[in-house]
C-alpha cells in the first residue's frame, strides 16, 4: 500500500513515545468506507476480488499495484446503510482499519487514524512495550505487508514482460460516469508471444488464472447497475 486509503481522515505514523498514552476504539462496522471508491489489493485476495469488483492495475512511484473499484462519485456501492458489506469479499485493508501500512522506499510504516482515538479504547503501549492488543494488530499488519509485497512482485513481473498495457477508460453506469486515466490492463495478445518456459512459470505460480480473471472483471461494472436498480 503506497498511498493512504481515502477512509483515513487523520492518518499519523505510530510512535511508541509520541503515542504512549494512545487508546483506540475499534469500529463495529464499515461505515468509515462509505465514501471510498478505490482500494488497493493484496496478492492473496486478487482472484476473489475479481468475482465482484472491477480489478485494474495502477502505477505509482515506479511500482505497479492491483486495485479494486468499489464505488463511484464518493459512494461505496458495496456498503449498506447500516455499515455492513453486501458481498463476502471484503478488501483486506478494510479489515485492519483504523490501522494501516504505508510503504516508504523498501520499508513499511504503521499508520493510525486519529479519528478513532478514545479514552475508553484499547491501549497500544505499556511500560515494557507493546500491549497485547497492539501485538496482535502488528502481527496482522506484518502479514498484510507481506501480502502487499507479493502483489507488487506479481504486478512487476507481468508488467515487465508486457502483459499489462496503458489504457484510458470511460465507464457509464446507472449510478454515474467514471473516467480512468493511465491505468493498466491485461494485454492478452502478448501471451501468444511469451516463451513456453516463461508461460509455464507464470502458470505454475497461478499468475495466468489471475490475469484472465482480472481481464474479465471489467464486466463487474454491471453490478453497479444492479445495485442502482435495487434502490
Amino acid at each position: 500500500m503506497r498511498a493512504i486509503m481515502k477512509a483515513f481522515k487523520k492518518a499519523v505514523a505510530l510512535d511508541s513515545k509520541v503515542h504512549k498514552e494512545l487508546r483506540v476504539k475499534m469500529p463495529d462496522n464499515f461505515s468509515f468506507m462509505k465514501e471510498v471508491e478505490i482500494v488497493p489489493l493484496t496478492y492473496s485476495e486478487i482472484l476473489t476480488a475479481t468475482m465482484y469488483y472491477p480489478v485494474m492495475f495502477g502505477l505509482q512511484d515506479n511500482a505497479v499495484f492491483p486495485f479494486a473499484v468499489i464505488g463511484i462519485n464518493n459512494r461505496n456501492v458495496f456498503l449498506r446503510d447500516d455499515g455492513t458489506w453486501k458481498v463476502d469479499a471484503i478488501p483486506n485493508v478494510c479489515k485492519n482499519y483504523p490501522f494501516g501500512i504505508v510503504k516508504e522506499g523498501e520499508d513499511y510504516t504503521i499508520i493510525f487514524d486519529e479519528a478513532f482515538s478514545d479514552e475508553e479504547g484499547f491501549k497500544l503501549f505499556e511500560e515494557e512495550g507493546d500491549s497485547e492488543f497492539f501485538s496482535k494488530v502488528k502481527a496482522r499488519l506484518t502479514e498484510l505487508a507481506r501480502d502487499f509485497y507479493d502483489a507488487e512482485e506479481f504486478s512487476k513481473e507481468i508488467f515487465n514482460i508486457g502483459l499489462l498495457k496503458p489504457l484510458n477508460l470511460d465507464i457509464e453506469t446507472k449510478l454515474g460516469k467514471m473516467q480512468f486515466r493511465n491505468l493498466l490492463m491485461a494485454n492478452l495478445e502478448v501471451l501468444s508471444n511469451v516463451q513456453p518456459e516463461k508461460l509455464y512459470s507464470l502458470n505454475s505460480k497461478g499468475y495466468l488464472l489471475i490475469i484472465h480473471a482480472h481481464y474479465l472483471s471489467l464486466r463487474n461494472f454491471k453490478i453497479f447497475d444492479i445495485f442502482a436498480e435495487a434502490q
